[in-house]
């Protein structure tokens, strides 16, 4: 109790000292913050912001400027906002590289200042107001170039002048040798979406998005952004938050992939599908929908639960038929499949990207397409059917039947096949029982092989059998195998074959073999007294055990006969009255050994 006392008190003492680092820590963020909200004030008193400061006269005579809000996005991008429009403050090409400020159209409009390796907040602000008053003046404001390039022929390609392209070029005032991305190209940036905490310790997080406007924006439960923080969801640790802003990132790279070109994008709101046209589309493209004299039925639609069916309208498989999405198969008399055409795969296909990237909205009613065909559909509801198509429908449901009967007798021969197999003892198990019928036989050795005698039985009638249960039976050291076990851990009784099988010979478990059962199985529990055995590491251990009695019966003299049987069985020499001892094998299996100890009538221990 003492020593818990003290492991508990030394771990409060580490929470504690944590906790205290982390309030230091949030506590150092907060004034950071509020100095920076400081230098950002007095920015902005200078910059003649304030008119209780500088009074009407300065702004009438021009000295007010305009409001320019320079904010960090992240720790490798600026933004500044003046009236709504956004400036982008950034290093394009690494670390290397000065302080750029991008317009909103994606043009170099300057370099600022740097303290602390930070943009200089009133050199951008100028910046940002020179471009800003110039659009709004109607003049060009003149694109910033970095300064003289010295370049090689080589580096500009075929001579051409360093000016004329961007390339691998040394610029004074930058790092020599280096890539200068375009106007445009994408920021190596952290991720935009993230976890954040809204109090000092901890216990509430959300995820925040910074994709989706000008400022970062909370996700709700649905991982939708919402301009509203108490709308976003709250989770009340770091992990869950980090996990959902992780799902929303890998939402908006799904979206970053599915580019589509304006082409596509016209051609896809050509379509225009109805939410209904567009799954009865996805439906027929998995062969989920089917036709009888009920009318369309859509099978297996939900992703979550089984056997859920949908009626579908009786003119949307049919339009979609006519305008050339939809091919159509008889698979049995009085029942049609469906399936998507070329052209509809490839509408299918444009729709739902389109979707995805949000470049087209679904209308509420069916769209009536072009028709293609120059027939009108034929309904089985109403007994209508093409010509021939009963007798294709016929012979495909005869097909069908004739590949089940087929299926039925390879199973029917299969199962026989498996029947004779249990019903015949293999080699291995019949050299195993004739070790058992010997005489003379130690009780180690009776062991071992009695294990191994019952996994040949179980595996024999259940081949996907790897271990079995051995419970206490009704007489003193009896055993009996009531369960058998496979490779996923599937339960099932053993059978009255095997059971019979192996109700002839004793399990030869006692107190004084109980070691080495043990050594042979996964589990034991001896207060009940079950044992569960190891299959295969019971008949390894018999096949080492028959291996080992083979060296340890000494060669036989001539039979009565004059020659000797092939092999001399073990019966043979436990049986023979020369007066030879028997030469008993015991096997210890602990540890994955098996040691083999025999007897002599006039040596001790070999």
């Amino acid at each position: 109790m003492q020593a818990t006392r003290e492991r508990l008190a030394s771990e409060q003492a580490k929470r504690d000292a944590q906790a205290e680092q982390e309030r230091a820590a949030e506590w150092a963020r907060i004034q950071q913050e509020a100095e920076e909200r400081q230098a950002a004030e007095d920015d902005r008193r200078d910059d003649g912001l304030v008119m209780s400061q500088h009074g009407p006269e300065e702004i009438i005579t021009g000295s007010g400027k305009r409001r320019v809000t320079v904010k960090r996005s992240n720790p490798g991008i600026w933004h500044a906002t003046t009236r709504g429009v956004v400036y982008v403050v950034s290093k394009e090409g690494g670390e290397d590289w000065p302080w750029l400020v991008i317009a909103p159209d994606n043009t170099r409009i300057g370099v600022c200042s740097v303290i602390n390796d930070a943009p200089y907040a009133a050199s951008v602000r100028d910046i940002v107001r020179d471009h800003a008053d110039a659009v709004e003046r109607g003049e060009v404001f003149p694109e910033w170039t970095p300064p003289a390039a010295v370049a090689t022929p080589e580096e500009t390609g075929q001579g051409q002048p360093a000016a004329a392209k961007w390339g691998r070029v040394a610029v004074a005032g930058l790092p020599a040798a280096v890539d200068l991305p375009k106007a445009g190209e994408a920021y190596t940036t952290p991720a935009p979406v993230r976890a954040v905490a809204l109090d000092l310790i901890g216990s509430k997080w959300v995820a925040e998005c910074d994709r989706h406007g000008p400022v970062s924006m909370g996700l709700n439960k649905f991982g939708d952004a919402v301009a509203d923080v108490a709308a976003a969801y709250v989770y009340d640790n770091e992990q869950d938050a980090a996990d959902a802003a992780r799902t929303h990132l890998d939402a908006h790279a799904r979206e970053d992939a599915d580019v589509m070109t304006p082409e596509d994008i016209d051609a896809a709101q050509a379509l225009n599908f109805s939410r209904d046209q567009w799954r009865a589309l996805g439906w027929m493209s998995d062969g989920k929908v089917r036709e009888t004299a009920d009318g369309f039925t859509a099978y297996d639609i939900s992703p979550d639960r089984a056997d859920v069916s949908k009626k579908i309208r009786k003119n949307l498989v049919p339009r979609l038929w006519a305008a050339g999405f939809v091919k159509v198969f008889a698979v049995a008399p009085g029942v049609r499949t469906f399936g998507l055409t070329d052209e509809g795969e490839r509408a299918l296909r444009m729709w739902s990207q389109a979707v995805r990237i949000g470049a087209v909205t679904q209308p509420e009613k069916d769209t009536r397409h072009a028709a293609v065909k120059d027939s009108p559909y034929r309904w089985l509801s109403a007994g209508e059917t093409w010509p021939g198509e009963q007798k294709k429908a016929q012979a495909v449901a005869d097909a069908e039947q004739a590949a089940n009967e087929q299926a039925a007798a390879r199973r029917a021969a299969e199962e026989k096949a498996a029947a004779e197999r249990a019903a015949t003892p293999t080699a291995d198990e019949l050299t195993v029982l004739g070790a058992l019928s010997a005489e003379g036989l130690d009780a180690g050795a009776a062991a071992v092989l009695s294990a191994a005698y019952i996994g040949h039985v179980v595996t024999r009638h259940r081949p996907g059998a790897t271990s079995v249960r051995l419970d206490e039976g009704t007489g003193e050291d009896e055993r009996r195998v009531t369960r058998t076990y496979n490779v996923n851990g599937v339960e099932k009784p053993i059978t009255p074959e095997a059971d019979d099988a192996l109700s002839a010979i004793p399990a030869n478990l006692t107190a004084a073999t109980a070691d080495t059962w043990h050594a042979l199985c996964t589990s034991v529990d001896e207060r009940y007294g079950v044992y569960w055995l190891d299959l295969a590491a019971a008949i390894e251990a018999g096949a080492a055990a028959l291996a080992l009695l083979d060296q340890a019966v000494p060669p036989t003299g001539p039979s009565e006969e004059g020659i000797d049987g092939p092999g001399s069985s073990r019966r043979s020499q436990a049986g023979t009255g020369r007066g030879r001892a028997v030469r008993a094998a015991v096997l210890s299996v602990l540890g994955g050994r098996i040691d083999l100890v025999s007897r002599s009538r006039d040596r001790g221990t070999s």
